[in-house]
C-alpha cells in the first residue's frame, strides 16, 4: 500500500462496502468501467478524457479508504497498548501497595507486643497492691509517692505505645485496602485490554480487506488507464505513487509551517477512542523546544543500526522483539540499544515522555533520528524513526513487515531521544 494521506476522509468505495469501517456506514459500489466503456472511450478525445478523469478518482477514492482503514487499525492498537500500559502500572502498584502493607503489618504487631509488655509491666509495678500500699502505710509515705509518679509516668507512657500500637495497624489495614483496590482495578484492566485487543484484530482484518481489494481493484484500473493514455500500468502507478510522496511531503511542510515551526500543536484530528479505560483526556503537548541540541550521532546512528537490523520482521501488536514488532515496541527497543529510554511501550506515552524532557522538536527542524508521530488532541497512534531525506524506519500495521518507507500522511509531532 502507498497511502497518499492517512487523515483523508472515507470514500464512496468498494472496499467500504465490504469492510463497514469501525461500524461506520457502508458505501454503495461505485460504477467501474468495463473493458469496452474503455475502448469506446478511446474512440473520442473528449470521453477519453473523461474517462481518464473517472478511472483516476476511482484509485483515489479506493486510496482514501484504504488509508481511512488503516488508520483505524494503528489507532486500535493504539488503545490496546495504552490499556495494556495501564494495566501494568496498576499491577506495580499493587505489588508496591502489598510489600508495604506487610511491612506495615510486620511494624503493627510490633507495636502490640510493646504495649502488651509495658501493660503487663504496669499492672505488676502500680496495679492495687501499690494503691493499698499507699493507703495504709505511716512509714515510707514519700516514697509511695514516688512510685505512684513512676506508675502514672508508665500509664502516659502505656497510653502513648498503645495509641501508637492503633496507628501502625491502622497505616497497615489502610495499605492492604490499597493494595486490594489496585488489584481490582489491574482485574477490570486486564479484562478491558482483551477488549480492545479484540477490536485492535477486528481493524487489523477490516485494513488487510481493504488493502487487498485496492490492490485488486488497483491492478485493473492501473490497466485501464495505461490504455487510455498509451502508456503502462506500470508507469501509471509510479506516476500516482510519485504523487503521493509529493503530497506527503507537502502536507508536512503545511504542518510545520501551520504549527509556526511548533509540532506541539497539531491540526484536528480523530484522537482514538479509549471506551472508558484508555488513557484520559491529556494536557495539552509541550511545546517544542525552540533551540533543541544536535543530534548525539552515535547513539543515533546505533539506534537505526538496531532497527534496520530488524527489517522485514512481522508487524505483531504488542511486539517487542526479538523478532516481531510494532511502531513502540520497535523504537522503544531501538533507543534502548543506544542506552536512552523514550518511555514505555506506547506512541503517545513516548511523545509526552521526551516531550516532559525538553526534547520535543518542530516539524520544521526534524534530523536523522528523530521519532515522528501520527495523532492529534493528546493522542498519538503510531511512530517511526526519522532516516532524513523524507524517508522513515517504521513498524507500520498487521501484514506489513518493517520496512523503510516515504514519510505518508501527515505526521503532527516530533521529538528528538538522542537531543
Amino acid at each position: 500500500m502507498k497511502p497518499a494521506t492517512v487523515f483523508s476522509t472515507v470514500a464512496v468505495g468498494a472496499v467500504t462496502a465490504s469492510v463497514g469501517l469501525a461500524g461506520g456506514p457502508a458505501f454503495a459500489e461505485p460504477d467501474y468501467p468495463s473493458w469496452s466503456d474503455i475502448e469506446q472511450a478511446k474512440q473520442n478525445e473528449a470521453t477519453k478524457q473523461a474517462e481518464i478523469g473517472r478511472v483516476t478518482e476511482l484509485l483515489a477514492g479506493l486510496q482514501r479508504a484504504a488509508d481511512a482503514a488503516v488508520q483505524a487499525s494503528q489507532m486500535a492498537d493504539e488503545a490496546y497498548r495504552i490499556t495494556i500500559d495501564q494495566r501494568d502500572r496498576a499491577a506495580e502498584r499493587e505489588r508496591t501497595l502489598g510489600r508495604q502493607a506487610d511491612e506495615a503489618d510486620a511494624v503493627a504487631e510490633i507495636s502490640k507486643m510493646r504495649a502488651g509488655l509495658l501493660a503487663a509491666h504496669l499492672a505488676k509495678t502500680a496495679g492495687n497492691d501499690l494503691t493499698a500500699e499507699l493507703m495504709f502505710s505511716n512509714d515510707d509515705a514519700t516514697g509511695l509517692l514516688q512510685q505512684l509518679g513512676m506508675a502514672s509516668k508508665l500509664g502516659e507512657q502505656s497510653q502513648a505505645v498503645y495509641d501508637q500500637a492503633v496507628a501502625d495497624r491502622n497505616t497497615a489495614d489502610a495499605l492492604r485496602e490499597q493494595a486490594a483496590q489496585a488489584a481490582t482495578e489491574r482485574v477490570r484492566l486486564a479484562t478491558l485490554a482483551e477488549a480492545k485487543a479484540a477490536e485492535a484484530r477486528t481493524a487489523a482484518n477490516g485494513a488487510l480487506t481493504a488493502v487487498a481489494v485496492q490492490e485488486q481493484r488497483s491492478a485493473e484500473l492501473y490497466a485501464q488507464l495505461a490504455t487510455l493514455k498509451d502508456t503502462t500500468a506500470e508507469l501509471e502507478r509510479e506516476r500516482v505513487e510519485g504523487a503521493a510522496r509529493e503530497a506527503a511531503a507537502a502536507a508536512l511542510q503545511q504542518q510545520a509551517a501551520a504549527s509556526g515551526g511548533g509540532g506541539g500543536s497539531p491540526a484536528p484530528a480523530p484522537a482514538p477512542a479509549t471506551g472508558g479505560g484508555g488513557a484520559p483526556a491529556a494536557a495539552p503537548a509541550p511545546a517544542p523546544n525552540p533551540a533543541p541540541a544536535a543530534p548525539n550521532t552515535g547513539a543515533v546512528e546505533t539506534a537505526i543500526w538496531f532497527a534496520s537490523q530488524q527489517l522485514g520482521e512481522p508487524y505483531r501488536l504488542g511486539g517487542a522483539g526479538p523478532n516481531v514488532w510494532d511502531c513502540s515496541g520497535l523504537t522503544k527497543a531501538a533507543y534502548a540499544a543506544a542506552g536512552i529510554g523514550i518511555g514505555t511501550h506506547s506512541a503517545t506515552n513516548q511523545y509526552y515522555t521526551l516531550a516532559g524532557r525538553g526534547k520535543a522538536v518542530s516539524l520544521s527542524q526534524i534530523q536523522r533520528g528523530d521519532l515522528l508521530f501520527w495523532g492529534s488532541g493528546g493522542d498519538y497512534y503510531h511512530v517511526a524513526i526519522y532516516l532524513g531525506g523524507g524517508r522513515i524506519l517504521e513498524a507500520p500495521r498487521e501484514g506489513v513487515p518493517v520496512r523503510e518507507y516515504f514519510i505518508w500522511g501527515s505526521p503532527s509531532a516530533a521529538a528528538r531521544p538522542a537531543g
